[in-house]
């Protein structure tokens, strides 16, 4: 199954996005993320699926609060996007 992963740099930033998807009615997973993912060791990500990533987008930005990275995630690996 390919899905998209918001990638936060703390637990608070995770919580606003999530509601700002929630409000926009696309719901999301709040997951911890590795250290492959923030290169910091810390952090969280959202799990959007991928036939809502461009809505999630749209409503991170009229919300003011913006992923740190945006990686796709297919059964051939993951990388970095830009939406």
């Amino acid at each position: 199954m390919d899905y998209y992963l918001f990638a936060a740099r703390s637990v608070t930033h995770a919580q606003r996005m999530a509601r700002l998807l929630s409000d926009a009615g696309i719901s999301a997973k709040i997951r911890r993320a590795g250290a492959a993912i923030t290169e910091r060791g810390c952090g969280y990500t959202l799990e959007i699926q991928r036939r809502h990533a461009a809505r999630a987008m749209q409503a991170c930005r009229a919300g003011g609060v913006l992923p740190v990275k945006v990686l796709f995630v297919s059964d051939d690996g993951m990388q970095e996007v830009a939406l």
